[in-house]
Parts: C-alpha cells; sequence; structure tokens
C-alpha cells in the first residue's frame, strides 16, 4: 500500500509524500509487517 500526496510546485510544501506498509501476503491472510508509526502526527510535510 503506497498512498502519495504530491504538492505543486511553487506551491508552500511543493513536493511529495509516500507512505507506505509492507504485508507478507499468506494463504491464510496479510501481515503488516510495517513497525513505524504513520500518519500525519508523524510526518510534516
Amino acid at each position: 500500500m503506497e498512498p502519495m500526496l504530491t504538492v505543486p510546485e511553487g506551491r508552500p510544501g511543493a513536493g511529495g509524500y509516500r507512505e507506505h506498509d509492507i504485508l507478507i501476503i499468506t494463504e491464510d491472510g496479510a501481515e503488516d509487517v510495517t513497525k513505524y508509526p504513520f500518519g500525519i502526527e508523524f510526518n510534516v510535510i
């Protein structure tokens, strides 16, 4: 899963931000192995 936010050039905060989850997919489902917390409170752009 990799949602991305892009702020156009010339605007405050211009650039991009991606938030990642790393998953292990098995026959029984998926396991999220991402240990770092994510969300706007952990990442300031």
